[in-house]
């Protein structure tokens, strides 16, 4: 376990084939145990990362029957290996069906954050989710937020100002929106001073040609580590002593936003 402040984030990248749930499984329980390798504390997982991407009924219901199998796994994975899994997967609870990000920490049950705001065609498949998901581990504080929400300036603000030091946002993107993705994962990054770590689909979906680029950015916008457009991993160390530094202090190249913010003018 890293010492507090300072945390190794390991993302996956591949393409998730929605006829091929168990490969699918099988290939993310892979590339965790490639990170377990590189001690990572944390691993992130792209969007309907079991089932492939899509919200047709057959990769719906597919994602559904794969629920409780892929927590089995994950769970069996942190507690073994003594690390955080967070992933995209459906989560079907109460009648109700969401597009989601399981959160999975050691020897604790799954925690979920359901999608809020649903992208095109998710609005008739999923239920949007009503509450947004922080998480504290290794002495971190994490936000979650889910693809198309990167979009949404407001969510990682929210996350940001209640805590946050890393953003953590699975993706199923479309590469002809590649500029949005790139763009918004940094100006995130920079105008909240804080980490972005993206685990995205790559290669060509039933309907999508996913951007690929997996990335975790610094709180000035530097992109750390980059998977490019091609299946595999990337880690590197994260300390969060730069969050505070960026946040706050007005020299050199960082701006200070949250020193100078007026919540009053928001309230």
């Amino acid at each position: 376990m890293s010492s507090a402040g300072k945390v190794r984030i390991g993302i996956v990248q591949f393409r998730a084939y929605n006829d091929e749930p168990g490969e699918n499984l099988e290939k993310a329980t892979n590339y965790i145990e490639n990170l377990v390798e590189e001690e990572v504390d944390l691993v992130l997982l792209p969007e309907m990362f079991n089932s492939g991407y899509g919200t047709d009924e057959t990769t719906v219901n597919n994602a559904i029957e794969m629920q409780e199998e892929t927590v089995e796994v994950l769970s069996a994975l942190s507690d073994y290996n003594d690390i955080a899994i967070v992933g995209g997967m459906v989560n079907r609870k109460d009648g109700a069906v969401f597009n989601s990000t399981v959160i999975m920490l050691p020897y604790l049950e799954p925690v979920y954050y359901n999608k809020t705001h649903l992208f095109r065609d998710e609005k008739k498949a999923f239920t949007p989710g009503s509450e947004f998901r922080s998480f504290e581990y290794s002495g971190v504080s994490f936000g979650v937020l889910m693809c198309y929400e990167v979009g949404f300036p407001e969510i990682s603000r929210k996350l940001c100002l209640n805590g946050a030091e890393i953003l953590l946002i699975p993706f199923a993107f479309g590469r002809e929106r590649r500029t949005i993705f790139d763009v918004a994962t940094r100006a995130r990054a920079i105008e909240n001073a804080c980490f972005v770590v993206a685990a995205s689909q790559c290669g060509v979906g039933r309907s999508i040609n996913f951007v690929g680029e997996s990335r975790i950015v610094s709180p000035s916008g530097e992109i750390l580590v980059d998977c490019g457009g091609a299946e595999g991993f990337a880690s590197t160390d994260i300390d969060t002593k730069l969050v505070k530094k960026y946040r706050y202090s007005e020299t050199r190249d960082s701006h200070g936003y949250f020193s100078n913010f007026r919540d009053d003018l928001y309230r």
